[in-house]
């Protein structure tokens, strides 16, 4: 009897053994159901809160404020104007006179007796040759000024691109964040669906895979953002780590112009004043070919009886002045160096020439890029935004009601977003013409 009841306790700790086990593998199987359906609600607030941590440290700054410090710090910039300030010293070097000549004599100079004898001897080039080289030396002073005009444009050009096209990655980022949102409201519809026996897996895991590319994409997106804001903090050069800021991320060009403005862009006057050098260096080798000056002045004693039969003392001083004409005789090296100088002057008319041609036609073929990207944007702006959302807005309620398919809500929704997509191409290509335009217009 007592082995009867033994038998019947161990089957029922058995039972309930297995019964406490299923209970914990169904709790098990819950948790790791909702894990799975939460995770990446807790990787993006994650990603959010290091996001907003990262930038509580960064100020954001508009444009012209981006500008105005990039100008004010850039080091290249810097470096340029330090050139600026080399040139101007160098001006002073144009009157580079040779260096006075001082001799003295003691001895037998004249007779038996020793004498002394003091002079004083200078070397000059005709005054022609140091006001050529004073021409030359402020030709280039002028050519580093150009210089650092174009710096400072390509500089604007340059902050300009990286502003927007920070921007432009932000409205990116919006937009796949608002995808993402989408396919989550599918996903949970797609996995009840499921579980209510309405459709298959096939539906489930299609919501799973375009999550996971929108995931990918927003990693990508990220680090694109993070070096862009490295790049842009390097072009500021500040110790404030900055943001770029705007309320609306397309640019609108402030004034049309044409292609006169070509002119005045600081790479063309920085090859009009290299023409200008070439000129003035040519007419200095030339000068070289006057004769070199000398100018002497003597002092000395004669002891004893001079040619006028008068017996001088030590203290008795007589005195002379030279002046001598240093003429060329061998002309070879002269002529090769006006040759070579005379070439320079066709080369740097050629380079202006070539890069004249090549900005004008820069600038007609920017302005038709702006002309169409503008349209096409126009027709964005005035029709076919509004009707991709009309299509998201449609689709979901569709789907909702069972009027479409999980295929066809995904073919609408993706055709919705790729019109949103390319909107966003657009302004950024009109953008880049805008930038191009400014930077040809020397803005």
């Amino acid at each position: 009897m007592r082995k009867i009841v033994n038998i019947r306790m161990h089957k029922e700790f058995v039972r309930s053994s297995a019964l406490i086990c299923f209970i914990c593998g169904q709790i098990y199987k819950q948790l790791q159901c909702l894990l799975n359906k939460y995770t990446h609600k807790i990787l993006a607030l994650s990603a959010l809160i290091c996001v907003i941590c990262g930038q509580t440290f960064a100020q954001q700054i508009n444009l012209p404020a981006a500008l105005d410090s990039a100008l004010n710090n850039n080091l290249n910039v810097k470096n340029e104007k330090l050139k600026v300030d080399y040139q101007k010293k160098l001006i002073q070097t144009g009157a580079n006179i040779p260096q006075t000549m001082v001799n003295a004599e003691y001895g037998q100079i004249n007779s038996i007796y020793n004498d002394t004898r003091f002079g004083i001897v200078q070397n000059l080039n005709f005054p022609s040759v140091y006001s050529y080289q004073k021409s030359a030396l402020k030709s280039l002073w002028k050519s580093s000024n150009m210089s650092v005009a174009l710096k400072e444009v390509e500089l604007k050009k340059q902050v300009r691109q990286t502003f927007y096209t920070y921007l432009f990655l932000l409205q990116k980022q919006k937009l796949l964040q608002s995808n993402d949102s989408m396919y989550i409201g599918f996903l949970t519809k797609a996995t009840a669906r499921f579980k209510s026996g309405e459709s298959n897996v096939l539906e489930q895991t299609t919501a799973e895979n375009q999550r996971a590319q929108i995931s990918i994409q927003l990693n990508q997106l990220n680090t694109d953002m993070e070096l862009l804001l490295m790049q842009f903090q390097l072009l500021l050069n500040t110790s404030i780590a900055y943001i770029p800021s705007d309320d609306n991320f397309k640019m609108n060009i402030a004034n049309q112009t044409d292609s006169n403005v070509i002119g005045n862009h600081p790479s063309i006057k920085l090859l009009q004043q290299q023409k200008q050098y070439s000129l003035v260096n040519t007419r200095l080798e030339k000068a070289r070919l006057l004769p070199e000056l000398t100018l002497a002045y003597s002092n000395m004693s004669i002891k004893g009886v001079g040619a006028d039969n008068i017996d001088y003392a030590y203290e008795k001083r007589f005195q002379s002045a030279q002046i001598g004409l240093g003429i060329p005789l061998f002309f070879r090296s002269f002529n090769a160096k006006i040759g070579a100088s005379k070439l320079e002057q066709l080369m740097a008319d050629n380079r202006l020439k070539t890069e004249t041609n090549l900005m004008n036609a820069e600038w007609n073929k920017t302005n038709a890029q702006y002309l169409n990207y503008l349209k096409t944007i126009t027709i964005y702006e005035s029709k076919t935004l509004n009707n991709a959302q009309l299509i998201i807005e449609t689709a979901n309620k569709q789907f909702t009601n069972g009027d479409i398919n999980y295929i066809e809500w995904v073919m609408l929704t993706n055709q919705a977003i790729s019109i949103k997509n390319e909107y966003l191409n657009g302004v950024y290509n009109l953008n880049e013409t805008i930038i191009q335009l400014n930077y040809l217009s020397n803005k």
